[in-house]
Formats: structure tokens, C-alpha cells, sequence
């Protein structure tokens, strides 16, 4: 009996740790929990979940650590900055603190190890510089802001009109270097390109000046110092306006803080004394034309998917499944095979213009058989035919029959299948991670040598649809693919 007793009080106490445990501690991946502790502006908390010299391989980690060393730099500089943030920085090796000297005192910078480990023309890299430019609240050194210009114009916008023309119109805010005559036109460029963007703050923002000698000044208002003056028929892109209305020489109008291309400065200026034009379409043409080889990649996620309805731009026999949310993203569940269900379907999205590359984005799986989560084919005389089928296992990746073992981390994986050169009937590729070969010489499956030839082809992506939903499952979250 006091047997009984006390093995029954062990297995309460069991019970009750195992409960506080699982109430307690966030068994969730850490760029989960990266990402939600970011949302939230708990930046410190967010890179204690890092080892101070550790550089992540994930790009969304990456990304997160950038935003946060940029939120907090905010912060740094804001009146009600702590002295205790000052100390943790200083403290921290990897991420050096360094105190700039401006017009309006002492402005704390830290330098960020993240951004440059971040793929250049990534959507993680936009996204962390645009934040960065974000959140500069008062003048830093001019070769500081040449230096994000530089970095800034040499970027896409496309996808990220809002935030780039936002972050665009701070950094031009303030005083910087001159720059070249070849940056100079891609500065024109982007703006005329924004210009003709509609939900942008560039957009019916350009306008020629009418008079002559028209002061600029500091601030909003004839009580501010003139800082120059400008006459017609010089252009301007305004990006900030005062709510103020006043008349002005018989003209009524409000101040409009402007970048004045030729003077590669911003200063305010009444808006009397402007008349709108529209940008100019061979501007943009030339934006278009530089950004060409982007312009050919296509980009596929999920976002705004419903499970119940087949994903946008894909054709074929849709089965019903429900979408995931990870860290933001909506993932798109591929799931395996099972002795019930070895019925599968498949969508495909057809692609035109010749591509060289294929990008895909995915979460591990613990499946212990392989499990074909994307397929490329070929399609020519009508027909689809397989060019090559990748999988996953929880050990590793599959194209075709050619294997590479991953590293055993539970992180999400960017790879690149690399379309290389062609011999006879099969095309030969390589698998990518970043910058590093995993797979070399992959052959396809055999194709028609004249369709081949002949060029007379175009490649569609596919993917595989188990019948039933099952716990064996991969998550697509994005497919990029172009000519690089």
C-alpha cells in the first residue's frame, strides 16, 4: 500500500513537471523565435538567443539580426536612449560600437555584422538595408549616407516600392558627398521609376520649377535660413510636404521638402513655385532596360493563397490542402506517400523565355523515405516530359538520382539548381548553397536532341500532390527562377 502511494506521488510529480515544462519552455526553432521576439521590439532579447561571435547561416536570421541592429541603433540615438544600452554594446564584441560626431552631437553607430553575410540583391538584403536607411532619425557623416546610396540605388525596387521609396526619400534628406556621374543617372532613374509607381511617395511627385531664383530653404517656412536659390526649368523630386497652406508673391501653396538632381541636395521650397510633370518614360526605359536580366526572373510564392483554391498562375489537378504560417511566410505543404494514398496529382506553372536557374525555398521534413517536393519539365510537341524531380528525406536532397547529405540542422534551406550546358539528349546542372557546389554533373533524364537543338521548348515547374494529407510532409515556402 505505501508502495502504490509512492510510486503514485512520483508519477504526479512526473505529470506536473512534464506539464510546466511544455507551459514554460519554447521547444519552437529559433528563427521562430527570433522573428516573433522581433514583431514584438524585444530587439535584445533577440540577439541573447545568439552567441555573440555567431554568424547564422539562414538568411531570415540573418535578416531579423540586421533589422535588429538597426531597430536598435534607433534607439541608441533617441532622447530616452539608457545607458545600460550603451554598456551591453560596448560590451559586445562582434558588434562594435562607434560614436560619430555631427551637427546634432554625438550619434552612436554600430557596426553590423549580418548585412554582408546576407545573399547581395536578396530579398533578406533589401529588406535589412531598407530598414537600415529607415530608421536614421538625424544626420549622420555625409560618406555615411553616400555610402547607403550607393548601396541602395544599386538594389531593384520592384516588390518593395512602398519601403524603398520611403527609405529613399530619408537618405536623400540628408546632406551627402558628391557622387558620379554613372550613380547620379541610376538616382534619376529609380526616382522617375517610383515616380510612375502608383502607393509610392514619389508617385505625381515630380515638378519643374517656374521663376527665377527661387529660394531654398532649411525648414518650412520664410523664417528658416535660405540655403540657396533655383530657377525654371530645373527638376524636382518632392518628398515630404508641411500641412501649412500660406500665399507666397500671389501664389498659394504649402513647403515641400525636394531633391534637386542637378544641385545633389534636398532642401524645402513653396510649392507656388512648382508645376507637376510626369516622369519621363525614357527614364524609365533606361531603369528597365538596367535591371533586364531581374526582369526575366520570376518569382513564385504563396502568399494570399487559400487552401481550398489551387495557387495563382498554376494549372492542373488541384487537391485541397491547408496552408502553414511559419515565421511570417506561408508554406506550402507537399506531402509523401502513403500505403493508402500512392495516387498523386500534380500542378505546374508555365514558364516563358529560357531559364538557367531554378531557387527554391524549403523546410526539413522527418520523413524517413524521400519525399518529391518539385519537378522541372520540359514541355515541347505538346507535351510535358520530366527533366528532373527533386526530394527530400530527413537526411538529405535528392535530384534525380544524385544524393547530398545535409548537415542534420532543422533549419529552413535556400539551394539553387544550376542549368549548365547540354551534352547530346540531357542537360547537365549543379546544386547550389549560396556561393558553395553541393552536387556537380547532374545529368537530366533524356529529352529530344532536336527539340533541344532547336530551342523549340519552354520549361514549366511542378508540384507533386499526394491524395491524402498525411504527418510526412515538406514546406515550399518560395521558387525563384531566371538567367544569371
Amino acid at each position: 500500500m505505501i508502495r502504490s502511494r509512492v510510486f503514485l506521488a512520483l508519477g504526479l510529480l512526473f505529470s506536473f513537471i512534464v506539464i510546466v515544462t511544455y507551459a514554460f519552455v519554447d521547444f519552437r526553432e529559433r528563427e521562430d523565435k527570433a522573428y516573433d521576439l522581433y514583431q514584438s521590439e524585444s530587439y535584445l532579447k533577440v540577439l541573447k538567443l545568439y552567441a555573440d561571435t555567431e554568424i547564422p547561416s539562414s538568411e531570415l536570421e540573418l535578416t531579423i539580426l540586421s533589422q535588429t541592429i538597426s531597430q536598435l541603433e534607433k534607439k541608441l540615438n533617441e532622447k530616452s536612449s539608457s545607458q545600460d544600452l550603451i554598456s551591453f554594446f560596448k560590451k559586445r564584441s562582434v558588434t562594435k560600437l562607434i560614436e560619430w560626431e555631427t551637427t546634432r552631437g554625438t550619434y552612436y553607430h554600430i557596426e553590423d555584422p549580418y548585412l554582408s553575410h546576407l545573399k547581395k540583391h536578396g530579398d533578406g538584403y533589401k529588406r535589412a538595408l531598407i530598414t537600415k536607411i529607415g530608421t536614421l532619425s538625424k544626420p549622420i557623416p555625409k560618406r555615411e549616407v553616400t555610402h547607403l546610396l550607393l548601396l541602395l540605388i544599386l538594389e531593384d525596387p520592384r516588390g518593395m516600392e512602398e519601403s524603398f521609396s520611403r527609405s529613399l526619400a530619408n537618405l536623400l534628406s540628408f546632406p551627402f558627398e558628391p557622387i558620379g556621374e554613372i550613380e547620379s543617372e541610376f538616382l534619376l532613374q529609380s526616382l522617375h521609376f517610383l515616380a510612375n509607381t502608383q502607393n509610392t511617395l514619389l508617385s505625381h511627385q515630380i515638378a519643374v520649377i517656374r521663376g527665377k531664383n527661387v529660394n531654398l530653404r532649411s525648414g518650412p517656412g520664410r523664417e528658416n535660413a535660405e540655403v540657396g536659390k533655383i530657377s525654371e526649368p530645373e527638376l524636382s523630386f518632392c518628398l515630404e510636404e508641411d500641412a501649412g497652406t500660406e500665399t507666397i508673391a500671389g501664389h498659394n501653396g504649402h513647403w515641400k521638402r525636394c531633391y534637386f538632381p542637378n544641385l545633389q541636395k534636398s532642401a524645402w521650397i513653396f510649392s507656388g513655385f512648382l508645376t507637376e510633370v510626369p516622369p519621363n518614360p525614357n527614364i524609365v526605359a533606361e531603369f528597365e532596360k538596367r535591371f533586364k536580366a531581374v526582369d526575366n526572373e520570376i518569382r513564385i510564392d504563396f502568399e494570399g493563397w487559400s487552401g481550398n483554391q489551387i495557387p495563382s498562375t498554376f494549372f492542373g489537378n488541384y487537391i485541397p490542402r491547408e496552408s502553414v504560417r511559419v515565421s511570417g511566410e506561408t508554406g506550402f505543404p507537399i506531402y509523401g506517400k502513403t500505403k493508402e494514398s500512392k495516387v498523386t496529382q500534380r500542378i505546374c506553372k508555365k514558364l516563358s523565355g529560357d531559364k538557367n536557374y531554378f531557387e527554391f525555398s524549403f523546410s526539413p521534413t522527418d520523413s524517413e523515405v524521400p519525399i518529391s517536393f518539385l519537378e522541372l519539365h520540359l514541355n515541347y510537341d505538346n507535351q510535358e516530359h520530366l527533366a528532373y524531380s527533386i526530394s527530400l528525406d530527413k537526411e538529405s536532397i535528392w535530384v534525380n538520382k544524385n544524393r547530398y547529405v545535409l548537415d542534420g540542422e532543422k533549419r529552413r534551406e535556400n539551394l539553387s539548381l544550376h542549368i549548365e550546358s547540354r551534352d547530346g539528349d540531357k542537360w547537365n546542372a549543379s546544386l547550389w548553397r549560396r556561393n558553395t557546389g553541393l552536387i556537380q554533373s547532374i545529368r537530366s533524364l533524356p529529352m529530344d536532341e532536336s527539340a533541344l537543338q532547336s530551342g523549340r521548348y519552354s520549361w514549366e515547374i511542378c508540384l507533386p500532390l499526394a491524395k491524402e494529407p498525411n504527418r510526412e510532409q515538406v514546406l515550399l515556402f518560395e521558387i525563384r527562377t531566371g538567367i544569371h
